[in-house]
């Protein structure tokens, strides 16, 4: 009876932890602001039943509460409601910058160290950065990350990806497949607070 009761215990302590584990999930796709239609990523971050995060619209703006299940989840931000439909993949949309209907694609994580960064192909802008994971290397396009912080608001665009180089670091990817893809958000690495702008160099330095 007592290792039954333990057992049943343990279970509950399981479970309980999954409920709350924190999940965070990144989208991109297109919303409406001012009532024009955008392009947006969003960051999110779910725990049992609740979603925080960030919405970029045109600069990125705190979700403000909303709900999950297993294939919707629901959320405000700015003023306007937005609900995503992961089965569909689908996201609406209402409120003051307008309503619609529109496709959304969920974002693809991988973890892995920055092993080297090169320039694109015929002078395009776009580099490749060359990611190490579990023994085989991605190569990534690099246009104009997102940068997602631990603990201040995202950065629109962070273009010294370079300084993660030789680090390990995390990822989202859109259209991700035989080992490349497009990086559109970077997660700040651990231990470390990245500056907006880069630090300016001594003069031992210039």
């Amino acid at each position: 009876m007592k290792h039954r009761t333990l057992h049943v215990c343990i279970l509950l302590v399981l479970f309980s932890f999954s409920a709350w584990a924190q999940e965070r999930r990144i989208y991109e796709g297109v919303v409406s602001l001012r009532k024009k239609t955008i392009g947006t990523v969003i960051l999110m971050e779910t725990r049992a039943n609740s979603v925080a995060g960030w919405i970029r619209l045109e600069k990125f703006v705190p979700i403000e509460g909303g709900a999950i299940s297993p294939e919707r989840v629901e959320f405000r931000a700015a003023g306007n409601s937005y609900a995503i439909d992961e089965r569909r993949r689908r996201i609406s949309y209402s409120g003051p910058d307008g309503e619609g209907n529109r496709y959304i694609t969920s974002l693809s994580q991988l973890t892995g160290r920055l092993e080297a960064l090169t320039e694109g192909e015929q002078f395009s802008g776009t580099n490749v950065a060359t990611l190490e994971v579990r023994g085989r290397r991605w190569n990534l396009t690099v246009g104009r990350p997102a940068l997602w912080k631990r603990q201040n608001p995202p950065f629109e665009t962070f273009p010294r990806i370079e300084e993660f180089l030789n680090q390990e670091i995390s990822v989202w990817l859109a259209d991700a497949d035989q080992r490349q893809g497009r990086i559109v958000v970077i997660e700040e690495p651990e231990g470390m607070d990245v500056p907006l702008k880069p630090p300016k160099k001594s003069k031992d330095e210039k």
